[in-house]
């Protein structure tokens, strides 16, 4: 039983006066929408947690899928941002495999075939953390490569910062560490407040689909029965839909406090880092500045012909380059030929 709390809605009925409906406060995508998961490049076995937090009721259910070894001698933790899922990474997980790595890929609530609140209220950075922090605790992960994109840069690395001794290396790609200065900056923040606006208006009826039409140049396929498999309806959107705005917009937001003390982390920590941004990224570049600030001694590395969504556009290079990271050499870019 998935329901957790039944929260009321208006609609307007057949004869012109409201109506009040109900949805359940947490929705599980059908298994049927992951029909076609296998012809269209992810062909891994789903596994399960189902993990207990703070102020709900009841325990969520959390997908990932682990490859390679246990006993691997590098151990990777693949993290999404908004609106994509563990799908993302389906071009580079085959790559690290092939390299003994053991590799594992979550889906945070609200995404792929993880749990889903259905109230927009529900989300926030601690769930996100909460999560990530349980899954690697549940797990017993250690020596942790954290592989970290999009808004799972912010999610990851405040990760990171709670339980530091699990992780190895950290790497960084088309991501930021929001402080709360979009508004003072808004020139540099275009895409981003743009983004936010669409998010803003549509809400739940964000299209998904159509971002990843868009945005990158996945086949019409990986786009209907990949990225857009997870939400059936409207219903099944509110993660997506509304992580972006958890981002803050002023220094006293508590999410920029938190951002604040993530960086000052970072210029602390000891591990090794890899700092990536593509030549045609627009929604992230203004954070690659702070992240080779509080992290000298990273290796910066350019990713060529692509987009925000790097691991569709060029994910066997990106892998490659992480790989050759791990291993003690850092590349400064790479082309897929």
């Amino acid at each position: 039983m998935v329901v957790l709390v039944t929260i009321w809605t208006n609609t307007v009925g057949p004869s012109g006066v409201y109506a009040i409906l109900s949805e359940p406060s947490v929705v599980r995508t059908p298994e049927t929408s992951f029909s076609h998961l296998k012809q269209v490049g992810y062909p891994w076995k789903p596994q399960y947690l189902h993990l207990h937090y703070p102020g709900l009721p009841s325990p969520l259910r959390v997908h990932y899928i682990d490859e390679g070894s246990r006993q691997a001698k590098e151990t990777l933790l693949l993290l999404h941002g908004t609106p994509a899922w563990s799908y993302l990474y389906r071009f580079m997980i085959p790559v690290f495999v092939q390299a003994q790595y053991r590799v594992v890929a979550l889906d945070n609530i609200g995404f792929g075939r993880s749990d889903k609140l259905t109230d927009p209220a529900s989300y926030s950075h601690d769930l996100h953390v909460e999560t990530v922090r349980l899954v690697v605790q549940s797990l017993d992960l250690k020596g942790i490569t954290a592989v970290l994109h999009d808004l799972g840069g912010p999610t990851g690395v405040s990760a990171l910062r709670r339980d530091p001794e699990r992780y190895r290396r950290v790497v960084l790609l088309n991501t930021w560490l929001p402080q709360g200065d979009v508004l003072t900056r808004p020139f540099e923040h275009v895409a981003y407040l743009a983004w936010r606006t669409l998010v803003t208006v549509l809400g739940r009826h964000t299209p998904i689909q159509t971002v990843f039409k868009v945005a990158t140049g996945a086949t019409s396929s990986a786009v209907s029965l990949g990225y857009g498999a997870p939400y059936p309806s409207y219903l099944y959107t509110a993660g997506p839909a509304f992580w972006p705005l958890m981002v803050p917009l002023t220094p006293d937001d508590p999410v920029a406090r938190e951002m604040k003390a993530s960086a000052a982390f970072l210029q602390r920590w000891e591990g090794e880092a890899l700092v990536g941004y593509s030549d045609r990224e627009v929604f992230t570049l203004a954070g690659r500045s702070l992240l080779l600030h509080v992290l000298p001694q990273a290796c910066d590395v350019q990713i060529e012909d692509a987009g925000h969504f790097l691991q569709e556009d060029q994910g066997p290079s990106v892998a490659l380059i992480i790989k050759e990271f791990i291993e003690g050499r850092c590349v400064a870019t790479r082309r897929q030929a």
